[in-house]
């Protein structure tokens, strides 16, 4: 991970540097926390009656493990550059 975006991901966290991976594992657990949720959601309405209502959830599911899949990247970049 370049040292601009370490300095971006400490600042918009409001971590150190040490913390960082820490803080962004935090943030995967989250997104991942969310994910379920929304899934859980989606199962429980996947037979309604509104097939658009039905679509917008599985799309969230879909960005949200893109999103977790993402910070997992970067906590994995951070680890290769540290």
């Amino acid at each position: 991970m370049r040292r601009v975006d370490i300095a971006a991901w400490t600042d918009l966290l409001g971590v150190g540097e040490k913390e960082l991976p820490w803080a962004l594992k935090a943030r995967v657990r989250v997104v991942e926390d969310t994910q379920a949720d929304v899934n859980r959601l989606r199962q429980g309405l996947r037979a309604a009656p509104d097939e658009e209502l039905v679509l917008m959830l599985e799309a969230a599911c879909r960005s949200l493990a893109m999103a977790g899949e993402r910070l997992e990247e970067h906590v994995s970049d951070l680890a290769k550059a540290s």
